[in-house]
């Protein structure tokens, strides 16, 4: 025997409304980001400076994934991230060096807006 038709509508319960704000990135989430590009730079630069290497092609796809975070000033700061990245500016690897300063601009956007 069904009951289902005798039941009364379930009623919609209360939910909590999320925040709209998208999630910040913790700090040490970013540090891994920047020793994982740092490192495969490193290994694509013992590779050669113009071959493209598995390592630059992983280095470039952390950069554009950091350039895409959304980060506050503090995290940036505390990670000390222009300064590996400043040294990344200065890779061999022309596509690393052209994705490296991107991220700087993006970064310093972000330091400078707040």
């Amino acid at each position: 025997m069904d009951f289902s038709d005798d039941l009364p509508p379930q009623l919609a319960k209360d939910v909590k409304r999320q925040n709209r704000k998208t999630r910040t990135v913790r700090s040490k989430d970013f540090e891994t980001l920047i020793r994982i590009a740092t490192r495969a730079a490193n290994v694509a630069s013992h590779k050669g400076h113009h071959t493209v290497s598995p390592e630059a092609i992983r280095c470039v796809q952390v950069l554009r994934m950091m350039r895409s975070l959304t980060l506050t000033p503090r995290v940036i700061t505390k990670t000390n991230a222009m300064h590996s990245l400043q040294f990344l500016a200065t890779n061999g690897n022309p596509k690393i060096r052209f994705e490296s300063r991107s991220v700087l601009v993006y970064l310093k956007g972000i330091l400078a807006n707040h």
